[in-house]
This record gives C-alpha cells, sequence and structure tokens, in this order.
C-alpha cells in the first residue's frame, strides 16, 4: 500500500489522549478519575493484616511426571524447574524472590497504565509473597508478604502434559495491579517472543508484549505479533498464558535475572523441559493453538507493487513474470484498489472490465490477493456522504456496530484523514468484530470479489486497540467482550476472523490470509505473517529503526520458534523505497529458503528487470531454488499444522549442545536436512560460517564440510549459502514449473502438469526416510559406498527423478558409478544426460562427470541400487 504507518497520528477520543508527538502534553503519572488518584499515591492505604499467627516455615508446591518437574514455594530461592535427571534447567533469581506482587488499593488503575517493562511503576510498590497463610488440602499455598500488601496470593501447580507443568498464581485483585516472575540468567540462547527484529537471542533485552505508540521511526515499537513465551536453548521454556500488557526483561536491568511483569492479578505460568528445544516448541504449540495450513499453492513465489496505476500495467507484469522465466503464482493487488476505502468493490477507473481483467490473470496462471483493513471512511460534521465507504460507515454506526470509545462510549471515530475525497487514507472507524452482525456484514461484502477470482486477502494494520496512549487506558468497549485489557490481543484474530468466513463460505476454504498484527494463537485464523514496512536496505533493527534485511531474517526466526511457523516479508524492503541491486538480490537469497517467497514493496517496483539483465537472471535463479523446494517446504508446513514442529530453527536451538552454535544468530535450520547462512551486511563476499555437527555439503559448490568448525567461504551474490545434512532426501518440484496455479495455456507449465512427477536430491548416507504430500515415500541409503534408493509412489507422482551426490555418499570413492539396476533385478538403462533429466526415458541413468552426479528416472514403485 502506499500509505501506512504514519497514520499514527491521531487524537483518540473525548479525553484528548494524543498519539505520537501531541504538543504540551506530558506523560501523567497518576490517575485523573476522581478516588483513583488517590489510591495512586497511598497504594498500601488499606493493606491486608497477617494474622499473628501467620507460619513462617517453607512449603512448596510441586507437578512432575518422569520427564522433570516444576518446584515452588514461599521462599526467595524454592522455585525449581528440574529436567528427566532431577538436575535443574533453571531456578528462582539469586537474591530475588521468584514471585513479586505489585500491590496497589483498589487493584489495577481503571486510567493509568502500568507499564510493565519499567521494574518501578507510579503508585504500584513491590513486595514478596514469602509468608505461608495456608498450605492447603488441596495442595496450594497461601501466601502473602510481610507488610500484608497486596492480600492473599494463591499458587498451584499442575502437570498439564508430558513435560509441561503449570504454575497458576491467584491473588486479590483489589488489592494486587501487577505479578512478576523472576528467573536467574544463564548462557543459554533466549528465543522466541514473537516477532522480534532486533536479534534472535533475546538476552540484554526489554521485550514488551504489546504495541507502544513512539520508538521508532514507523511510530511504533514495530511489536506487530508478541507472544509471552521464549524457548532457551538449555533446554526449557516459558509460557505466560496471558493476554494482558506484559514484558520480558531478559538479563537487561539485571544481568542475572530473567524477569516476565504482566499487568493482572492471576498468572497461568507454563514451564516446558526437554534437552531438545525443537520438542519444546512442539509443546509450547500445541498449548497456544496449532496453525493453520495453507494451500499449497500459497508456497509459490508472489509479486506486487506497491501501487498498480493500471490495469495494462497489472498485466503487463504478469507477461513479463512469464516471460522471463520467473515462476509465479500469486500477483497481489495491494492499495488502491477499490472505489473507496473498503468499501471491497474494484475501482473500474483504474482496472477496466474487472470480470475479463481476473479472467486474463487466471488464463496465465495466477491467483490473486488483494489488501484490506478493519476501517471505514467516517462521514464529516456536515453529514454529507462523499463515497461507498462513507456510506457503510452510516450503516454500522446507526447498527451500533461499530468500535466504542469513551465513557458513556459512542462510536470511535478518529479524526485523522476522514472525509478524504478518494476514501483511501482514513483510518476513521472500526467495526466492532465481536458482533455477529457486523462480522457477518463484513464478510458477506467480500463475496462478490471472492467471485471474481481473489483468493487471498492481505490484511494490514488491526492494532489499533493499544493498550496505552501516553500512560493512560484508551477506554475501549466491545459488544461481546466485556474486558478492555485483554481486547488489544485479541482483536486481530476477530478482525481476521472475519475474512476466513468468507473464504470458508465463498472459496470453500481454498485461500489464505497474509497477516500484519496477530497473537498467540492467532496461527490458527491467519496463515502468513507479513512484517509490514521493513527498511529497504540491511540496517539493524534498533531503538529508534525498524530495520532492513537483518530485522527480516530475525522475525522469520523468532516466529517460527514462537507458534508461527509462516512468514513472508518484502523482498527488498519498504520503508525507503525501490532498494539498491545489492539489497534486492541478497535479500532474494534470503526469501528464496523460507517456506514462503514474495517480491515486491515500496518505490516504483522491485521487478528485477529494472536494473539489468545479470540482476534478472540471479533472481529468476532464485525463484527457481524457492519454488523446486516446495514439496520439502510442504512437508515442513504439514508437520507443523500436525504437531508444533517448527519448519525454521535458530543454530543454537537446532544444535544446543553446541556452544559455537549461539555465535551465529542469523543462521538456521530449514528442517532436519538444510542449514542456510544469509548474507546480511553490505559490500560483502565472504562469510564466516558455523558448520554444525555433522557433514554439510554446499548446495551449488558441492563441497563438503564437517562440523563443529567455523569456515570462512566465498558467498558471491546469487550463490546463497545453503547446506544439506549428509543422508539428507530433498524431494524437489519438476525443473519446468512456472505455476501452481492450473492454468489451460499450453505454454505455461503449471504443477498439475506435472502431477506425476517427483524429484529428490540425495546425499546418501545413514537410512532415511521422507514422505511427501500425496504419500510418496523415498528411502535412501550408502554403505560402502553403494547407493540404495527405495521409492514407493503416493496419489499423484508415479515418476521418481533421482539427483544423487556420488561424491559425498557416506563411503565415496572417486570411481563412477558402474552398474544401476532393480534390487535383484535388471539393469537400467545407460541414457544420455538430458533425456534421464527431463524424463524422456524410464528405468533409465546417466552419471554427469563434471558435477559427479548420478541421475536416475524410475516409475511405478522400485527399488534401485547404484554401485
Amino acid at each position: 500500500m502506499n500509505v501506512r504507518s504514519n497514520q499514527w497520528t491521531v487524537v483518540v477520543g473525548l479525553s484528548a489522549v494524543c498519539v505520537a508527538g501531541c504538543p504540551g502534553r506530558n506523560t501523567p503519572a497518576d490517575a485523573s478519575a476522581s478516588g483513583d488518584a488517590a489510591r495512586e499515591a497511598s497504594p498500601d492505604a488499606d493493606a491486608s493484616i497477617i494474622p499473628s499467627d501467620a507460619d513462617s516455615r517453607a512449603e512448596t508446591v510441586r507437578a512432575g511426571d518422569e520427564r522433570g518437574a516444576i518446584t515452588a514455594g514461599n521462599r526467595g530461592d524454592s522455585l525449581v524447574l528440574a529436567g528427566a535427571d532431577a538436575l535443574p534447567v533453571a531456578r528462582g533469581a539469586s537474591g530475588r524472590p521468584w514471585l513479586e506482587l505489585g500491590a496497589r488499593r483498589g487493584g489495577a488503575s481503571r486510567t493509568a497504565f502500568h507499564d510493565p517493562r519499567a521494574q518501578r511503576q507510579p503508585g504500584v510498590s513491590w513486595v514478596a509473597p514469602s509468608v505461608l497463610r495456608e498450605a492447603r488440602a488441596d495442595g496450594a499455598l497461601v501466601l502473602a508478604s510481610e507488610s500484608g500488601a497486596g492480600g492473599a496470593v494463591t499458587v498451584r501447580a499442575a502437570r498439564v502434559s508430558e513435560a509441561v507443568y503449570s504454575l497458576t498464581i491467584e491473588a486479590d485483585a483489589e488489592s494486587a495491579a501487577m505479578l512478576r516472575l523472576n528467573l536467574a540468567s544463564d548462557d543459554g540462547a533466549y528465543v522466541g517472543f514473537g516477532e522480534r527484529f532486533r536479534s534472535t537471542d533475546a538476552k540484554g533485552s526489554i521485550v514488551p508484549m504489546q504495541l507502544h505508540l513512539g520508538g521508532t521511526d514507523s511510530g511504533t515499537n514495530e511489536t506487530h505479533v508478541p507472544v509471552p513465551f521464549f524457548v532457551n536453548s538449555r533446554g526449557y521454556g516459558l509460557f505466560v498464558r496471558s493476554r494482558h500488557a506484559g514484558a520480558f526483561d531478559v538479563a537487561a536491568t539485571d544481568s542475572a535475572v530473567v524477569s516476565a511483569t504482566f499487568e493482572s492479578a492471576r498468572l497461568e505460568l507454563l514451564f516446558f523441559v526437554d534437552p531438545d528445544p525443537v520438542k519444546i516448541i512442539q509443546r509450547f504449540t500445541q498449548q497456544s493453538g496449532l496453525p493453520r495450513l495453507p494451500p499449497l499453492w500459497a508456497h509459490g513465489h508472489m509479486q506486487w507493487r506497491n501501487v498498480w496505476r493500471s490495469r495494462d500495467e497489472l498485466l503487463s507484469d504478469a507477461r513479463r513474470l512469464r516471460a522471463e522465466g520467473i515462476p509465479t503464482t500469486t500477483i497481489w493487488i495491494d492499495n488502491p484498489w477499490q472505489r473507496s476505502y473498503n468499501d471491497s468493490v474494484v475501482d473500474e477507473a483504474r482496472f477496466p472490465d474487472p470480470p475479463s481483467m481476473f479472467r486474463e490473470l487466471a488464463a496465465l496462471g495466477y491467483r490473486v490477493l488483494v489488501w484490506h483493513t478493519p476501517y471505514l471512511d467516517a462521514i464529516d460534521a456536515d453529514g454529507a456522504v462523499s463515497n461507498p465507504s462513507e456510506e457503510l460507515f452510516g450503516q454500522l454506526r446507526d447498527r451500533g456496530q461499530l468500535v466504542r470509545y469513551g465513557d458513556p462510549p459512542a462510536a470511535f471515530v478518529s479524526p485523522a484523514n476522514t472525509g478524504n475525497p478518494g476514501g483511501m487514507q482514513a483510518n476513521g472507524a472500526i467495526p466492532d468484530f465481536t458482533q455477529p452482525a457486523a462480522s457477518a456484514l463484513w464478510s458477506g461484502r467480500l463475496q462478490p470479489v471472492i467471485s471474481l477470482g481473489v483468493r487471498a486477502f492481505k490484511l494490514d494494520y488491526g492494532e489499533d486497540i493499544v493498550h496505552e496512549v501516553l500512560a493512560q487506558r484508551p477506554q475501549w468497549s466491545f459488544a461481546m467482550h466485556d474486558d478492555p485489557r485483554t481486547a488489544p490481543s485479541l482483536f486481530p484474530q476477530w478482525y481476521h476472523r472475519a475474512y476466513r468466513t468468507a473464504l470458508d463460505e465463498h472459496a470453500g476454504g481454498d485461500g489464505f490470509l497474509l497477516v500484519r498484527a496477530s497473537s498467540w494463537g492467532g496461527q490458527a485464523v491467519c496463515d502468513i505473517i507479513w512484517p509490514g514496512d521493513l527498511d529497504n536496505d540491511f540496517a539493524r533493527a534498533e531503538a529508534t529503526a525498524v530495520g532492513g534485511l537483518p530485522a527480516a531474517v530475525a522475525g522469520l526466526i523468532n516466529l517460527s520458534a514462537s507458534g508461527f511457523p509462516s512468514f513472508a516479508s518484502d523482498t527488498g524492503g519498504y520503508r525507503g523505497g525501490t532498494p539498491t541491486r545489492e539489497a534486492l538480490l541478497r535479500w532474494a537469497e534470503h526469501s528464496a529458503l523460507a517456506p514462503y517467497m514474495q517480491l515486491g514493496g515500496g518505490g516504483e517496483s522491485h521487478n528485477p528487470w529494472q536494473y539489468d539483465a545479470e540482476a534478472t537472471r540471479i533472481y529468476r535463479d532464485l525463484a527457481r531454488l524457492h519454488d523446486a523446494l516446495i514439496p520439502y517446504f510442504r512437508t515442513l508446513a504439514i508437520a507443523a499444522s500436525r504437531d508444533g514442529t517448527p519448519p525454521v530453527r535458530a543454530l543454537s536451538l537446532a544444535f544446543p549442545s553446541d556452544r559455537g552454535a549461539r555465535s551465529d544468530g542469523w543462521a538456521y535450520l530449514l528442517g532436519d536436512d538444510l542449514y542456510a547462512v544469509p548474507v546480511i551486511e553490505p559490500g560483502v563476499t565472504q562469510r564466516r560460517v558455523h558448520v554444525p555437527p555433522g557433514t554439510w555439503v554446499h548446495w551449488s559448490t558441492r563441497e563438503a564440510f564437517t562440523g563443529p568448525t567455523d569456515v570462512m567461504m566465498d558467498a558471491p551474490l546469487g550463490r546463497p549459502l545453503l547446506f544439506v545434512r549428509q543422508s539428507a532426501v530433498i524431494p524437489l518440484l519438476a525443473e519446468d514449473v512456472a505455476t501452481l496455479a492450473a492454468t489451460d495455456d499450453p505454454t505455461i507449465v503449471d504443477a498439475t502438469d506435472r502431477a506425476s512427477v517427483l524429484r529428490a536430491r540425495v546425499v546418501a548416507g545413514a537410512l532415511r526416510s521422507i514422505t511427501v504430500a500425496d504419500g510418496s515415500a523415498i528411502t535412501a541409503q550408502s554403505m560402502d559406498g553403494s547407493v540404495r534408493v527405495q521409492w514407493q509412489p503416493g496419489r499423484e507422482a508415479s515418476e521418481l527423478r533421482l539427483q544423487i551426490d556420488w561424491q559425498n555418499r557416506l563411503g565415496a570413492t572417486m570411481a563412477p558409478p558402474a552398474t544401476v539396476s532393480v534390487e535383484a533385478g535388471a539393469a537400467l538403462a545407460a541414457s544420455p544426460l538430458a533425456d534421464v533429466r527431463s524424463g524422456v526415458c524410464s528405468s533409465c541413468w546417466a552419471f554427469d562427470p563434471a558435477s559427479r552426479e548420478l541421475f536416475i528416472t524410475v516409475r511405478g514403485a522400485q527399488t534401485v541400487v547404484a554401485r
């Protein structure tokens, strides 16, 4: 879209709470409501008195199984999370109580926001509940502070499932405003917390769990997808199952302490323990919500422009992609494409005859995505309706179906940009998606464009329902949700469900949602996260900078560790306009090695042909590499949707016992068998690569490296540092597929034309099997230098085209293969290399002496042996 983050300059409601840059306003220290300010100033005025018989003996609660246990009690050092060997993997911070309570008379303020990012807040006194009041028969402990401030706190422990344990902490809501957990920091990497751009290891950072205004030059702190969960490479994880405002202080204020602070009088803490951090992520995802499985075609390369000026420009790009041989499945039509703001009707002045335009795109083998937001242009004070968006605003306002604000509540209307003649820059009003009628109306209005051929929506924004503005609470209200303090976490999911319903009802579920904002559990509603407007260069994310390519890499890794396995950044970024040639192509190297790849962003376009022919060739090769890997990506997406296995793994989590793996926070594994090391700095043609344990083969040069070790490697532009694990079987798409969308054009090869073909790249070693989406199974092994491959066709694929790395098989010798035969059967025919690779022949093989690769094509179930 062409207008985004600068719209945060708005005024919220009657109390004139300003967003981003209001003159003459100071951050309030106290609430302004009658009676509330007095409680802020004297939080302990009516603190509970501890009975004289209060018990000071040590007591604990415990939950565990054979995989580990959690123990907590009324002593500061009594929190211990242990593994199967009963040795601690995490514990309370030394010299600090493991549990602190933020006491305040009357509980949390109704008007002032208690900022969990700070260790101390105005009007809140922090106490340690360390005095035992009662050890209850049901196993719970009732604790209190020595002063009595904050009242009673009840602590319960329970086993949730295998290696997952909970501590539930409940304080008196009239006496407690906040709760804090304190853990000892360690030398492990702290990965996760949702979409974080600054790094993958959060140590040394304060990580908020909500969007705040200000911060970076985008106008926010860029917390679009906060997830209150982290996994530590030393073998444990923590999930604060809360939708209240919170923050993690990961050894930032005190290098010895990792704290989690939440603005709530009740917390449920889930602890996970396992020596394999990937299993911890699985268990967390099962607790927070298994992700949706996007349609297969969503994996195909996508393209868009910031603004399509005309139908001719759109179709010109669509044809040029085919002419350049850049495989592409989806084209995005970004803002503006509608008559007015979110009226869901195609602007025929810009795109004449929409039905024929959509038919031509379909004939070229494209699926279509369009941009949307949850806003309507508001009617000006004079009451005159100037566009269809304003007309819809009036209908929802009159029916009481808009988000409300204030006391008494009235329909929220932002004064920013209302009455815009085109209605394309106005965040005027927000439908109340908690109301079934409002959500159904919104979903129903999408039916016409879905009928035209739209099969996906890019859902921008959805973050306006914020927790605080200048330390005050915005007074939001919703018809079907009575807790305004949890609404900011849930609103993006309410918004997204309206579009999910539309795709389910009008497209048979065949579609996906690409979204900017979400929260834990949202992975079951949306399909793919897009990070919003990153910088168009190599900038690192900082306190005042959004960040470019490094931010995209960090966002991908952290989200995958947080239950969101699907991510697609703008290749080349957005902020700053058209990227440099180098930034575009380095970004494309990274995007190619992610499950979803899209080209587009700010400026005129990110099309590679605007640079030169060599840039176009490099980009084409990278897009082809990405699409070739789609069968592999699909196996990872299926696993994520079934049991929460993350497709992308920080190196520190994939190899927790390898200390060197923590030295590179930008390197990551794709599944078990591919290892990507992106180049994220300008002007670099060599990169230090930490080779993890095992043998890894460079995808392009086929040079093998055995780790753990560090190696300086050449990294020319267009040749990504991608490595294949020895023993890997990597399923691949047929080489000539241009799109995953079906088309009748005989000049365009689509996936259905090659449904019977499966390729596989094999670096044979120990016995390894892989099963792809259609049930096709490949098992490979190298013994004494010979390679054995068993092939079982699936529901679609019946032909296997093997590419065996003969040089790097286990037990390799320099001798080329002498025979290739069906096991205990006839020899396969030696044939020209081109015939074997293209499938012209069947039951045939060829050896390429230049690359030392063995190519084999077979049809039907076979077991072949090469010696």
